[in-house]
């Protein structure tokens, strides 16, 4: 809260810094309820037709490993289209439609070619043109000329494709071991950019996909092996945490991704973290040179009636000062 300076104010040089009260009240209590979401805890999951895929391999042995190759997403962006009208000289507007803004997703290069093949499955199931092109006579440049060329090839959208390739795709929030969801209904592929290769770039190579769609519809849960769709189940590491409470609140193997385990063992997590630290600080060496409050050396010590623990005295010697005579001013 900011105050108007006045005479009745003053302020301590001593205090430099004070906690950022109100934003720890906000963002901190209650299990960071309200603290802002990080934006690389999210997740991606691909429904594919299964009779689309000429290869079946990629939704039946890597269909979870897609979504963990995507690098970034743009999530659902709405544009509502309104007009104001004239009400007996009131303004009212009135919204008459809305659309929905593409969907762009980053796919990490990987070097199996998982994301290559998955275009190639999508592209070959929409147009015959990838299909035809392997023919010796589909494109060549006479072909319009003789009608058995295109007699026996397919062009375009001439590929008897009806069922969607996608049957969903699903964009998941993650936070407090809580998720929400967005999912996409029948998307299809608008672009597709296998980007740039340059002897003189050392960045990652990625491939950019925007999808457009028809509806939005939008979901919540907590956060468990294998929901969101294909979380947890592959490629994690679920070897349990070294750190554990105080007392054996959690069992010797515990789910970290249930999210009732920090929630419900809020106060033995702190207990384990305090006691971990406090176990740290004793352990540490002490400096030899150091000079330490109590001795335990027996010289010029008394035992001071506790048993085992010497404190110093002042030393049995004394010192006499002479005094001497002396005249002032000469």
């Amino acid at each position: 809260m900011a105050f108007t300076p006045n005479s009745s104010l003053k302020a301590n040089p001593e205090i430099l810094l004070r906690d950022q009260r109100h934003a720890a009240r906000l963002f901190a209590d209650d299990q960071f309820r309200l603290a802002p979401k990080q934006n690389f805890l999210f997740h991606v999951a691909f429904g594919l037709n299964k009779a689309a895929l000429k290869v079946i391999d990629i939704n039946e042995r890597h269909g979870s490993e897609i979504g963990m190759l995507v690098k970034s997403v743009t999530l659902p962006k709405f544009t509502i289209s309104s007009d104001a009208a004239n009400q007996y000289n009131r303004k009212k507007v009135i919204q008459y439609t809305h659309k929905f803004e593409d969907s762009t997703i980053k796919f990490h290069d990987d070097n199996m070619g998982l994301i290559n093949s998955l275009w190639q499955n999508y592209y070959t199931y929409y147009f015959a043109d990838p299909t035809s092109a392997q023919s010796t006579s589909a494109y060549n440049r006479n072909a319009t000329k003789g009608y058995d060329y295109v007699k026996n090839n397919k062009y375009g959208l001439d590929n008897g494709s009806t069922a969607p390739f996608f049957t969903y795709i699903k964009f998941y929030q993650m936070a407090r071991h809580e998720y929400v969801s967005y999912t996409l209904h029948n998307p299809i592929i608008k672009s597709w950019d296998h980007a740039t290769v340059s002897y003189e770039d050392k960045n990652l190579h990625d491939n950019t996909m925007v999808v457009g769609f028809e509806a939005v519809s939008y979901g919540r849960g907590a956060v468990t092996a294998g929901d969101p769709i294909g979380f947890g189940m592959e490629h994690y590491d679920t070897t349990p945490s070294p750190l554990q409470p105080l007392g054996n609140s959690f069992s010797s193997s515990p789910n970290f991704l249930n999210s009732n385990n920090i929630t419900n063992n809020a106060t033995n997590f702190l207990t384990n973290l305090i006691a971990t630290n406090n176990a740290y600080q004793n352990t540490q060496e002490t400096n030899p040179n150091a000079n330490a409050g109590i001795s335990t050396t027996t010289a010029n010590t008394s035992t001071g009636g506790i048993q085992d623990t010497a404190f110093p005295t002042s030393n049995s010697s004394t010192n006499t000062t002479t005094a001497t005579n002396s005249t002032v001013g000469t």
